[in-house]
């Protein structure tokens, strides 16, 4: 039998259910270069580009900056996001960001 760890129990045990961030999802003109440029400076691993989404214009690289964070790097014709430039703290082209819950179990009680 298993016993499921509930928010209350977490914030009682003082449980942190995050362990850091999953991933960090963006657009870009050039992903090719992106990538390069995190291998040479950060040595990170850039993973290959692939179809992503139903539109056959869209792609997606994986470039792992850590044990479990990663940049995913979108490419998508017709998109003008990434070509837009805004001032420091205006939007980015940052989509959104994936944490990274510290179990299976801390992720149930998340969901």
């Amino acid at each position: 039998m298993t016993h499921e760890i509930s928010s209350a129990e977490c914030r009682a045990e003082d449980i942190m259910l995050l362990d850091g961030v999953n991933h960090i999802a963006w657009i870009s003109k050039d992903a090719a270069r992106l990538g390069r440029f995190y291998a040479d400076v950060f040595d990170a691993d850039v993973g290959p580009t692939r179809p992503h989404g139903r539109d056959e214009g869209e792609t997606m690289t994986v470039i792992r900056i850590g044990p479990h964070t990663e940049l995913n790097i979108f490419v998508i014709d017709g998109n003008t996001e990434a070509e837009r430039q805004t001032p420091m703290w205006g939007r980015g082209r940052i989509d959104h960001v994936g944490l990274q819950a510290a179990s299976p179990e801390a992720f149930e009680v998340i969901r």
